[in-house]
């Protein structure tokens, strides 16, 4: 069954015209089918996935009736089935069970709207398939292995498509914990710096890490594995961040060879756009300078189709002040193009004996001031972190620092996402140490709880995409 056409009454309903199959008209035996529409509905429970609608079809005297009324519905309800272009999307079920510890759903939701621009930006790609629409989340350790960001990378590009795994930094190469699916081997040592130690010289560029070697011929190789939804991960544009001046070898396993020569007067230091001729699923750097040292930052993987491209910048003990002041930061972050940053820091903040609310409140503003300057039009979110232990009990200083972020982004319309809130706030921690959800140190968590906090936050994403979809 299709639809023919689609007629808008006076009354602000719609009529609905359906095109039988043949087949199913004509054949002589069959007296009855039945088809479902998958309806979105204003309920009780936001979270609430969009219920099926079943009809049945049948012959009466020669001519086909419906057992329900089909002809008038109301304009609030979304028909999945009616749509050509652009649509609403299908929010993922949430996680279920006994192992899930108590959510309150009823506070899972952005606050403010400042978010519009971006989904219009999705809207836009749906209709047109077409484009990039591109969002870097930006955080600590909680970010750094990927698993909260793999759930909302791989759900919004499902949904939209996949552009690409984005940024990526070899880190194994630099001896830190790294997403599951990038893999990195090199053929000497490195010297490597994250930006949460400003006390070593090396600086940190846009991936919030750095990698320097002196060595003639020094190498690395960054390998692409599956994705967590088991998806065969590939690129065929990179974009490279390294020092200004030095030189490369660019190699990947299907052959392709390049040099690549930054000059020290480009806009952004160090920065190489390169398309390859196939997709690869690897790529090789070496060194071609001599006595001095050459740096590399990160990489950003596209697959030059159109969809959703998210990078995740996640570094171990980060705070908003740390990356204030890591100026090739700054610079180099333009070149990510962001529609959209999601910002998830706060955890380190917290670990001071009191919360100093004037020192916070001067970092997030500067840290906000700083990604509106680089990019203007990009979108902003904040989420705020999930409750965690200090001493042995529950942090009291992280409670204080989200009650700000909740105060602060209201003041400045910032939208927030008050994760701290869905999980029940204070204390919440004990619950998920019973679930087994949290590390031993009681301030990480579990892949199980870092993957439940990702689903949490693709939901609400989605869902709100779904609530600007249907105001259009």
């Amino acid at each position: 069954m299709v639809v023919n056409r689609v007629t808008y009454l006076p009354d602000q309903t719609k009529r609905i015209h359906l095109r039988l199959p043949s087949s199913h008209i004509q054949h002589p035996q069959r007296n009855h089918f039945s088809v479902k529409f998958y309806t979105s509905r204003l309920l009780k429970n936001p979270l609430e996935n969009p219920t099926p609608v079943k009809f049945l079809i049948f012959r009466q005297n020669q001519t086909w009736c419906m057992n329900r009324k089909i002809v008038l519905l109301s304009l609030a309800t979304s028909f999945y089935s009616l749509q050509s272009s652009a649509q609403q999307v299908r929010v993922p079920a949430l996680p279920a069970g006994k192992n899930i510890p108590a959510l309150n759903y009823s506070a899972s939701r952005i606050y403010g709207n400042g978010l519009d621009p971006f989904y219009q930006k999705l809207l836009l790609l749906q209709k047109e398939k077409q484009g990039i629409v591109r969002v870097v989340h930006i955080g600590d350790s909680h970010i750094q292995a990927d698993y909260i960001s793999a759930v909302v990378r791989n759900g919004l590009q499902d949904a939209f498509g996949n552009a690409g795994r984005g940024l990526v930094f070899a880190y194994q190469v630099a001896r830190t914990n790294a997403p599951p699916d990038i893999k990195s081997t090199g053929n000497t040592f490195w010297h490597s710096n994250r930006l949460a130690r400003q006390d070593i010289r090396y600086q940190c560029g846009v991936s919030g890490f750095c990698m320097e070697s002196d060595r003639p011929g020094a190498s690395f190789t960054i390998r692409f594995e599956n994705n967590s939804a088991g998806q065969v991960q590939f690129f065929k544009h990179l974009k490279i961040f390294t020092d200004s001046g030095s030189s490369w070898l660019l190699r990947t396993d299907s052959s392709n060879v390049m040099q690549l020569k930054s000059q020290p007067s480009d806009s952004i230091p160090g920065f190489h756009d390169v398309l390859l001729q196939k997709p690869e699923t690897d790529f090789t750097l070496s060194s071609l300078s001599t006595g001095q040292n050459q740096a590399f930052y990160g990489a950003v993987a596209e697959t030059d189709l159109s969809g959703v491209l998210y990078s995740s910048i996640g570094v171990n003990g980060a705070r908003y002040d740390q990356y204030n002041i890591t100026p090739l930061f700054w610079k180099q972050l333009p070149a990510l193009q962001a529609d959209l940053y999601i910002i998830s820091l706060g955890t380190n903040e917290a670990q001071g004996a009191i919360f100093d609310e004037a020192a916070f409140s001067n970092s997030v503003e500067t840290f906000i001031r700083k990604l509106k300057t680089v990019s203007p039009n990009a979108a902003v979110l904040i989420t705020t972190p999930v409750d965690s232990y200090k001493a042995g009990r529950p942090n009291k200083v992280l409670q204080q620092l989200n009650d700000f972020l909740y105060s602060y982004t209201s003041r400045q319309n910032i939208p927030l996402w008050d994760m701290y809130r869905v999980t029940l706030g204070y204390s919440a921690s004990r619950n998920w140490i019973r679930k087994g959800l949290m590390a031993a140190d009681k301030v990480h968590f579990t892949k199980d709880g870092y993957q439940l906090q990702g689903a949490l936050l693709l939901e609400v994403l989605l869902r709100s995409y779904n609530d600007y979809y249907l105001k259009q």
